[in-house]
């Protein structure tokens, strides 16, 4: 009985204790151990998640995923330290790669994964971490949220939550689409029609004590200005009003460039800032 603690011991302390032979030797010790040693037995688990936790590729191999499913407690692993939700999940994607015998093995295991997955999601929902959550609960295998109530509330928390986010783009959608019409249909024409007309660039030269050098002014009319606003920002420039001045070319660059922004970005982004995503 000494024996087997003095070993159990050597191989939860020893400095080889991550690698594979340290977790092979554990498993066949804690074997031979006397039920009655209770501690040990406890300390022995516990020595097997640390090595687990530090290298989960371990869980592939059969002995070793055969002996987490059969020996290891939901309570060892509720009281096993995680230096993040990130690092639990490691160790459960790994019980999804894990080999098994029989569906009971099977069964086992998705039991373990399932407590990793509670305790990383009540980490985020104490935390106030949703988005986390949220993308958490998409990797999670279906089955388990089907097969769990708790996960079932915490899935439409993570439901709800997404719903808000998308209320929320879709407000900011629409106060960026109504700031782009204001300078489309005001500033812009505004400072183009003045740059055109030479009195912007009169002003500039002055405060700037430079000299420009364009004389070829153009009288633009506000509506002028709204029309050619409007073709630069759509990028279709047709080029029957443009602009002969270099604070004018500024403008319509500027114009331009964010005629060319706003598309992409509508265009790449609009569909997922407003439409749900769905948790399987």
């Amino acid at each position: 009985m000494s024996g087997n603690k003095n070993n159990a011991a050597t191989a939860a302390s020893g400095p080889a204790k991550n690698s594979r032979e340290a977790v092979h030797q554990l498993v066949e010790q804690y074997a031979r151990l006397d039920e009655t040693n209770v501690a040990t037995a406890e300390s022995m688990r516990a020595a097997f998640l640390r090595a687990i936790k530090d290298e989960p590729a371990l869980l592939r191999e059969e002995l070793i995923s055969d002996f987490l499913a059969q020996t290891i407690e939901p309570e060892d692993l509720a009281r096993l330290e995680w230096e993040s939700p990130l690092h639990m999940m490691e160790v459960g994607e790994s019980l999804y790669h894990s080999r098994f015998k029989d569906s009971e093995i099977a069964r086992l295991l998705n039991r373990h994964a399932s407590v990793l997955l509670h305790k990383a999601l009540y980490h985020y929902e104490k935390e106030g971490e949703m988005e986390k959550m949220f993308r958490l609960l998409r990797l999670a295998p279906s089955y388990l949220l089907r097969q769990d109530a708790e996960l079932g509330r915490l899935h439409y928390r993570a439901n709800s939550y997404e719903i808000r986010r998308v209320r929320r783009s879709r407000r900011f959608l629409f106060g960026y689409l109504l700031i782009q019409v204001i300078l489309v249909l005001v500033l812009f024409p505004y400072l183009f029609i003045n740059a055109e007309n030479g009195r912007l660039q009169h002003e500039v030269e002055q405060l700037a004590d430079v000299e420009l050098g364009d004389d070829g002014y153009q009288l633009i009319s506000f509506s002028e200005g709204v029309y050619w606003a409007v073709i630069t920002a759509s990028s279709i420039g047709y080029g029957d009003v443009t602009p002969t001045t270099t604070i004018g070319r500024m403008i319509a660059g500027t114009l331009g460039t964010m005629g060319v922004i706003t598309v992409g970005i509508l265009a790449g982004l609009v569909l997922d800032w407003i439409t749900p995503r769905r948790i399987l």
